[in-house]
């Protein structure tokens, strides 16, 4: 070590000076390297972190307003809404529904069919197109108006209709929908028939 120090003793000083400013060039490369670089990567690790929970927040966020948003529409309609044991039960009563506003007013239903089932927040909206129908438009505008005054929820959302047989009669095809809960267990007991009543008609087949 003596000797290494009495070498560096002897150099001039314009070599001292390069040989410094060597160390420095080397001592800079070597922190570029192994402390900036590492400092670096933590940086960038952390931001990444940081933009996540950011992201993560945000969609939390979306969700607790999109909660309190079913939350307010289900507390405007959640009295409204008709529960049912199952799609089955729910599809039977709605066709019921149909059927009997149908017998109210003097529409006759030719054909009509189920499709497919629209999930909501909280419930699930289930339709029927009427595919085929007669009536006189007076009793046309009854059907729809006893279906969309009912407290079920089933409404009339599209009407199609042309010229019938005759100067008042009416022929066409009609889509409708109604929100149905189903909750297992929540079908109500049917009344019971007394003794010697004779059991109530049947709905029309399609």
């Amino acid at each position: 070590m003596k000797t290494f120090l009495d070498k560096l003793d002897k150099l001039a000083p314009r070599e001292k000076l390069l040989l410094a400013l060597s160390f420095v060039c080397v001592f800079g490369f070597l922190m570029d390297r192994f402390v900036v670089s590492s400092i670096i990567s933590r940086l960038k690790k952390t931001d990444s972190a940081i933009e996540q929970a950011k992201n993560e927040r945000d969609y939390v966020l979306r969700l607790l307003m999109r909660e309190k948003e079913t939350k307010i529409e289900y507390d405007g309609i959640g009295d409204a809404i008709v529960k049912a044991a199952s799609p089955a039960e729910a599809i039977a009563g709605m066709k019921g529904e149909v059927y009997d506003a149908a017998k109210q007013t003097g529409l006759m239903i030719n054909a009509m069919e189920q499709r497919e089932t629209r999930p909501k927040p909280f419930c699930d909206e289930y339709v029927l197109e009427i595919t085929k129908f007669d009536a006189e438009m007076k009793d046309l505008i009854g059907f729809v108006y006893r279906i969309d005054s009912s407290p079920g929820m089933t409404k009339v959302v599209r009407v199609n209709i042309t010229p019938g047989k005759t100067e008042n009669l009416v022929t066409g095809s009609m889509l409708l929908t109604k929100r149905v809960m189903v909750v297992e267990g929540s079908s109500r007991p049917k009344p019971a028939v007394p003794a010697g009543t004779p059991p109530a008609a049947g709905l029309p087949k399609k």
